[in-house]
């Protein structure tokens, strides 16, 4: 079964990069129509995300000095694209924890995935640390990158090539 999150969790990595791939720096910190989540906040998230994953899976956090304010969950994104690293460092931050995360779950006792959510407020939600685990390398991102693609549509900029 973990082939089949890690898959999807590789699959989700190469959504991301298409999703973004055309974008100028100024679009990535667009918000069109009230959108407030643009791409650089999205991708942003989706690395913390991932790092928090890493932490669960027992591996030292390794995102940049800054990066938990800038994307926190419940800020408030800047359009500014100086307030945000570039495309590339977000893309290759959100490689680098897939990697990491991907080797880590493969090396997993299986048995652990069954142990309860080490976050009791949490565990109401993903009683298992299986259950927080195939979540945010699954659900968690997809829900992200369709934001990104939603904003595509309303920034007018459209849908990205196909791979």
């Amino acid at each position: 079964m973990i082939q089949h999150v890690t898959y999807l969790y590789k699959f989700n990595l190469g959504v991301a990069g298409r999703l973004v791939a055309d974008l100028t720096p100024e679009q990535m910190v667009l918000q069109p129509s009230g959108a407030v989540n643009h791409p650089a906040w999205s991708l942003g998230h989706l690395v913390m995300s991932a790092n928090g994953l890493a932490m669960l899976l027992g591996l030292e956090s390794d995102v940049p000095q800054g990066w938990h304010k800038a994307f926190e969950t419940g800020g408030i994104p800047s359009g500014d694209p100086a307030s945000y690293p570039s495309r590339d460092e977000l893309l290759t931050a959100l490689a680098a924890q897939h990697e990491r995360n991907t080797g880590a779950v493969l090396q997993a006792d299986p048995a652990w995935f069954a142990s309860p959510h080490p976050d009791e407020r949490r565990r109401r939600y993903f009683p298992t640390v299986g259950d927080i685990v195939t979540f945010l390398m699954t659900s968690h991102e997809a829900s992200h990158l369709g934001q990104v693609s939603a904003w595509r549509r309303a920034a007018g900029i459209g849908p990205p090539a196909r791979a």
